[in-house]
């Protein structure tokens, strides 16, 4: 009994210390973690909310304003490759859903929406709202105070176990050794002194002991024997007594302070409850009077009076059950709960008594009944569900392929542009000589009828063999303007696969681009060798190729003039070409190097730039080519685009 009583003291000091150390230490990682995740919130959701609103707000107006609806889910397409967002909702000014995607919210987060008007040319034509969850940041704060935890605990780990050796150390050696001092005091061998080294607390002590060991020695000596063992039996018995006080509110201050609701049972004559701990209590809402006592009944507690006899009968039979359920009924009006009891029987002397633990499940049940009715309609959730995903596919896909054609379309409209440009100078020659040679054929019929000298035949000779070498010059360049024209329209507006020079299509995609490059300064040299054959797809090539070069022209020679775009190629294997696209521009900074691919990146927002170009380059060197592009630029160095392809993709 004396060795618990020690083992207790020293849990008791080791878990206020360790108490001590752990307590300000999770206040101030509280505080820390809230302020984290608010600036988190801060960081991470309302500033890009805000920033996406706007941005949308600004983008959506001339879509909203021309009715076109692929451009719009274009731009919420890009928003929503954010993990946070939630949904996107644009509706015009009668409130009228224009362009709305959502996706699924995960579980255990919140909702953050900003909500922005969307006005064009000083009207008020729509609205948008964007929607963010809090789910994903959430999550990361819950590992981060995992993480917390785990550090916290092995810290309190090493400061018990430091606390440990020094109370070990420094209080329980000295104690056990006057310990057994004094239990050589108690037996009456008062021969061996009581010896301390250490001047401190425990020396003083230590020298107490010993001075009443001297003391005892010199009084037994001087009594008879006789007095001597009555003086034992009286120091035994209230030795005995002290431990058995101590041992007794020592229960009833572990069963009163348990929170675990408990009652004590006499299992003699009429099955009493002799006492309830405050848990069990405060759990059934009654007073002690009222239930403890051989006056008081017990029955009262039991909703069904047959659960209480199922749970005697277990008793008798075996001295204990556990898990055993029922319904319970409590005092002050309370609703009745349903309790999970465990129990056994032990035997004091004389008495028999039932010990019970009392636990409220009727939340826990409830949530299990609520967990198979959600179970029971899972199915249909799913099924539901897939439909929903189906039809979103559908449109997506729908979406994608109308982008896809529109794109296609324009770059054939500025074909044609170029083309009708460039036909309209080997036509208007030709006209302007025919027109030339019918006024010389008339003039020299009437000659003719006026009679014929051998000089003007010979002049009308000369004129008529100009004029046709001059309208056969035009028309053969008009007619080399159609073919190339008719070869890159069905490149453009086409994915088909076919064997072609690369020399001979590059050529014929500058000469489309040729018109537009004329209204600039700017020219375009190309050293790709002859021989470079690819059995692949023109037409993303051709735009690729276009893209590049009026990205060049647009913000590689802004502000500037004379500048030059050079196209190479080169067999990098048997089976593969690079192809470089370069010019000696502005450059582009280091930090916008990694975005330049990146949808809607673009540094002339509303100047003529979309931010898209460069996007459609990646995409199609990517998958319809099956290669790989990157880009290499120093600032006020010029930029170069490297494209790898290969010469027969899969």
């Amino acid at each position: 009994m004396k060795r618990w009583n020690t083992l207790s003291l020293r849990h008791t000091l080791i878990l206020g210390a360790a108490l001590g150390i752990l307590l300000p230490t999770l206040v101030m990682t509280y505080f820390r973690v809230v302020d984290k995740f608010e600036a988190d919130i801060d960081n991470r959701l309302r500033a890009p909310m805000s920033q996406y609103a706007e941005v949308l707000s600004r983008g959506l107006a001339a879509a909203i304003w021309s009715v076109d609806k692929t451009y719009a889910m274009a731009l919420i397409d890009a928003v929503m490759r954010n993990p946070d967002v939630v949904s996107v909702t644009v509706t015009d000014e009668y409130q009228v859903p224009f362009a709305q995607k959502s996706k699924s919210v995960a579980a255990g987060g919140t909702l953050l929406a900003d909500h922005r008007n969307i006005e064009y040319n000083g009207y008020r034509i729509g609205q948008i709202t964007v929607v963010l969850t809090t789910a994903r940041i959430e999550s990361e704060r819950l590992g981060e105070v995992l993480k917390i935890a785990l550090l916290l605990l092995a810290q309190v780990l090493i400061s018990v176990a430091i606390i440990w050796w020094l109370f070990e150390r420094r209080m329980m050696r000295p104690l056990k050794l006057l310990e057994d001092g004094a239990q050589r005091l108690a037996h009456g061998d008062l021969a061996q002194p009581i010896e301390w080294s250490r001047q401190d607390e425990m020396g003083s002590l230590a020298d107490g002991l010993d001075a009443m060991r001297s003391k005892l020695a010199t009084l037994i000596a001087e009594r008879d024997q006789k007095n001597a063992d009555l003086q034992n039996q009286l120091t035994e018995r209230k030795t005995i007594e002290d431990a058995l006080s101590v041992s007794q509110a020592q229960f009833e201050a572990i069963f009163n302070a348990s929170p675990v609701a408990i009652s004590v049972s006499s299992m003699v004559g009429d099955q009493h409850i002799e006492d309830v701990n405050g848990a069990w209590l405060a759990l059934f809402c009654r007073g002690r009077a009222s239930i403890v006592g051989p006056d008081a009944s017990e029955s009262t507690l039991w909703r069904n009076a047959e659960d209480r006899v199922v749970l005697q009968d277990s008793v008798i039979r075996s001295g204990r059950f556990r898990s055993h359920t029922a319904w319970m009924r409590r005092g002050d009006g309370q609703p009745d709960i349903l309790c999970e009891m465990s129990g056994r029987v032990l035997s004091l002397g004389d008495a028999t008594l039932l010990i019970m633990s009392y636990d409220d499940v009727t939340q826990k049940k409830k949530n299990e009944e609520d967990i198979v009715r959600l179970n029971a309609t899972l199915e249909q959730r799913v099924a539901d569900r897939t439909r929903e995903l189906s039809t979103a596919l559908d449109q997506l896909t729908a979406a994608k392929d109308e982008l896809v054609r529109s794109e296609k379309l324009s770059a054939l409209g500025a074909l044609v542009a170029g083309i009708a440009h460039e036909l309209n100078t080997p036509i208007g020659n030709s006209l302007t000589v025919a027109s030339t040679l019918h006024d010389h054929a008339k003039q020299f019929s009437r000659e003719l009828a006026q009679g014929l000298t051998r000089a003007r035949l010979e002049a009308y000779v000369t004129s008529t063999r100009e004029g046709a070498g001059i309208l056969m010059s035009s028309l053969h360049h008009a007619g080399d303007l159609v073919t190339s024209f008719k070869q890159v329209a069905v490149d453009q507006i086409s994915d088909n696969r076919r064997s072609f020079g690369l020399a001979a299509t590059m050529g014929e995609i500058l000469t489309t681009l040729g018109p537009s490059l004329r209204k600039t300064s700017h020219i375009v040299e190309s050293d790709i060798p002859s021989g470079i054959v690819l059995d692949s797809y023109p037409g993303p090539l051709g735009q690729i190729v276009s893209n590049l070069v009026n990205n060049a022209v647009l913000h590689g020679f802004d502000g500037r003039e004379g500048g030059c775009i050079t196209i190479a190629a080169r067999l990098l294997e048997a089976d593969r070409v690079e192809i470089t696209v370069s010019d000696d521009g502005l450059g582009i900074p280091a930090d916008n190097l990694p975005k330049v691919f990146d949808p809607f990146f673009t540094t002339r927002f509303g100047k003529g730039g979309s931010g898209l170009g460069l996007n459609i380059v990646y995409k199609l060197a990517t998958t319809s080519l099956g290669g790989h592009v990157r880009v290499e630029s120093e600032k006020g160095r010029g930029t170069r685009f490297i494209l790898e392809i290969p010469l027969r993709p899969e």
